[in-house]
């Protein structure tokens, strides 16, 4: 059997390296922006939705809400809340999507309220795109301003846990935030979305720009609504009375 000399097996690991090196850039960008073009269909599955259904879920924030990072609408937390609340209800529900890619609680108040007058269940998460950006107490200002217009039963989330980066400590702020808020209205009911984001897997449950949760982690926000739409009254809207067991 030949053997390389070691200085040859040497220059090949070295080239091997300086390839991956060259192509590991390239490989993340691509990712990146895989996971920004699905914007637009994921935004143009969720306007075909809102043409259809007997009962009227609305729901409002940044790029969480429409599914940023998830393989395919049904599969993010939205579209696994969806399909949970229709199996527990029998009825279908017509969702008004009116979250945005890199929404801000100030953008969320001017383009995304007022609510429609025929809105059975409403869902708010935002935050993620404040952290870090917008004063604490401005943030607490504008979030009290929306909760003072969502009907009663709607569910909001806390900020996820951020899982590196600068910002960590500035969303934990905005979370605890929101939680204080939330408890100062008792007709809504919190989403624990930080507490169900905690350890999340950089490389195995965030999307490929790292920022954006994949499958795995929209999996996780599922269950923090899921469980706040179960212990939920849902007092404007007995017919949503929910009954079936948390979905995985």
């Amino acid at each position: 059997m030949t053997t390389r000399p070691a200085h040859t097996a040497t220059r090949t690991a070295s080239r091997a390296l300086a390839t991956l090196a060259v192509l590991a850039p390239t490989v993340v960008v691509a990712r990146a922006l895989r996971v920004r073009l699905s914007v637009g269909p994921w935004g143009r599955h969720w306007a075909r939705r809102a043409q259809h259904g007997e009962t009227l879920l609305v729901t409002l924030g940044d790029s969480l809400t429409v599914g940023t990072g998830s393989s395919r609408p049904s599969t993010s937390w939205l579209g696994r809340f969806v399909s949970h609340v229709e199996a527990s209800t029998g009825h279908p529900l017509r969702v008004d999507n009116r979250a945005v890619y890199g929404a801000k609680i100030a953008d969320l108040i001017a383009a995304q309220l007022p609510l429609p007058p025929d809105a059975t269940l409403v869902t708010l998460c935002v935050g993620a795109n404040d952290a870090g950006r917008t004063d604490p107490e401005a943030f607490r200002r504008d979030l009290r301003l929306v909760c003072s217009q969502l009907p009663p039963g709607s569910l909001v989330g806390d900020v996820p846990q951020f899982q590196w980066g600068g910002r960590i400590d500035a969303a934990a702020q905005l979370a605890r935030v929101v939680r204080e808020v939330v408890a100062d209205f008792p007709d809504l009911v919190l989403a624990t979305v930080e507490t169900h984001t905690v350890d999340t897997k950089i490389l195995t449950e965030l999307a490929g720009d790292f920022f954006h949760p994949g499958d795995p982690g929209h999996r996780k926000i599922a269950c923090a609504f899921i469980e706040a739409y179960e212990v939920s009254a849902v007092s404007s809207a007995p017919e949503l009375a929910a009954g079936a067991p948390v979905a995985s």
